[in-house]
């Protein structure tokens, strides 16, 4: 494969030598290929409304990504990706191609994306770095998981100095939004200049012998018709597709969000990580489906540590985190206690099963960013006996800090107000066990194959109804990477 894509390449680059200066091309990506077995991992089996999981699936993606090297100072960057595939599966039932198809007869579907297209260089004469494009753009995490709040691939403009070994400064722009290219999409009205969402951030780290701090600010101009708020908001019934969303035009709001990522390494084998992170947005007035949220805001709190001790057969590890949640009284009002969240291809990934943490296949059976919710767990990573085999074992707890009278009725009466990425909506009277058994094994040196065994036992509180069903959560799932 590699040879292929390089072959082909260096020919376009010869047809194209007339107009343009060799480069460097280079080519790497993987495959990736997962056999996944559920049972009962959206919480809904057996329940009144009829709904039964898909206890068997499989889906692969591929990624390959070329860097075309001019010099040591510049090069464009460009990554492709197939999927995710899934097998058997071509339009969305109303014959209509989506993202995840092309996997059945024919193997004919949309399933072929964009990730990255990028430029990196060096300002002439200084050591200022630039990434312009399409990027993956995350905020630091001291623990090591995938920062709650951003964690995506967006369109921006990162620069970065380092001014000595100790101190550097990384400064962005990115626009996640811009729903609308000019006034004719609104059909009537002059309100495109209210379709954006910009950020702008700064991130400082700060590293000493054995230590690191890094502080970072995150401020976003949200306009009202952006598309964020389709974006974070999910509402009470998780599997309808007719839900509908709307924000008042014309109207702008701010938000913000600072953090700390910290990390101690000087103790050695045993290490340290903590992250501290509030945000808040105060939002326009929007409507879901039916009901209205009149001046919309959330603000909140999110924290998460880990302590690690390496010996040589494995690392075991304590972690845990903490979300503010929402509390009934100012639900009532429209203001919400959560973090907001931006983007997140990865989230928070403490857990492989009911958390974002799995190499490849099903997860994110709970929460892709454990907003509103508190946990602790104990581990031990990386055990291995026989070369080439690897296992982690890991048994969690967490239980939802919103407020027990939102259990049921939420927001107007409709339920609470999901926002991205959350899966489960927890109070401070539901709660969760989670085991996960995750094995890995390395057949060549560019191909592995894994094999991840979770549980869920999930008590929500009986008040909840239909919403959600007790009865244990499975999952074991065999995987195949290869990267070139």
């Amino acid at each position: 494969m590699k040879r292929i894509v390089t072959l082909l390449l260096a020919a376009a680059m010869v047809l194209g030598a007339g107009a343009a200066h060799a480069v460097d091309v280079k080519v790497k990506g993987s495959f990736n290929f997962v056999y996944m077995f559920t049972d009962n991992a959206g919480f809904q089996e057996n329940g009144d409304n009829g709904r039964e999981d898909d206890n068997f699936n499989v889906k692969q993606r591929v990624r390959t990504q070329v860097n075309f090297i001019a010099s040591e100072y510049l090069q464009g960057v460009v990554m492709f990706e197939i999927g995710d595939s899934y097998w058997g599966r071509n339009t969305d039932g109303n014959g209509k191609f989506k993202r995840g198809n092309g996997g059945a007869l024919d193997t004919d579907g949309i399933n072929i994306e964009t990730k990255h297209a990028y430029l990196d260089f060096l300002i002439p004469d200084t050591d200022v770095s630039v990434r312009m494009g399409l990027q993956y753009l995350s905020l630091p995490m001291g623990t090591g998981y995938c920062n709650p709040v951003f964690g995506a691939d967006v369109a921006g403009i990162v620069t970065s100095y380092k001014f000595n070994d100790m101190f550097a400064l990384t400064a962005f722009w990115a626009r996640p939004f811009d729903q609308f290219k000019n006034d004719s999409d609104y059909g009537s009205g002059d309100h495109s200049y209210d379709d954006e969402m910009d950020m702008f951030g700064l991130v400082a780290p700060i590293t000493g012998d054995g230590w690191s701090v890094t502080p970072w600010f995150v401020y976003a101009n949200v306009g009202s018709a952006s598309g964020y708020y389709e974006y974070i908001a999910n509402y009470q019934d998780r599997y309808s597709s007719s839900t509908t969303f709307g924000a008042d035009q014309n109207d702008r709001t701010n938000a913000w969000w600072l953090g700390g990522a910290f990390n101690v390494s000087m103790f050695d084998p045993l290490t340290f990580g903590l992250d501290v992170m509030y945000g808040s947005i105060d939002g326009n007035d929007i409507s879901v489906g039916s009901a209205n949220f009149d001046d919309l805001r959330t603000r909140g709190w999110f924290l998460a540590a880990n302590i690690d001790y390496k010996l040589d057969w494995g690392v075991p590890g304590l972690f845990g985190w903490w979300s503010s949640g929402d509390d009934a009284d100012d639900v009532a009002d429209n203001k919400y206690g959560r973090i907001p969240v931006v983007g997140i291809d990865d989230g928070f990934a403490p857990t492989s099963f009911g958390g974002p943490g799995s190499i490849y296949g099903y997860d994110t059976a709970v929460s892709e960013t454990m907003v509103g919710t508190w946990g602790i767990g104990i581990q031990i990573a990386d055990m291995s006996f026989v070369e080439n085999l690897t296992h982690t074992l890991r048994v969690s707890y967490y239980r939802g800090t919103n407020d027990e009278d939102l259990i049921g009725t939420g927001a107007n009466g409709d339920g609470p107000l999901y926002l991205s990425g959350e899966a489960v909506y927890m109070t401070s009277k539901d709660d969760a066990w989670e085991v996960n058994f995750d094995h890995q094994y390395q057949i060549y040196e560019n191909l592995s194959t894994y094999l991840e065994l979770g549980y869920i036992h999930l008590n929500m509180d009986e008040d909840w109804g239909d919403d959600y069903k007790d009865d244990n959560a499975w999952r074991a799932q065999i995987g195949f990477v290869y990267k070139f």
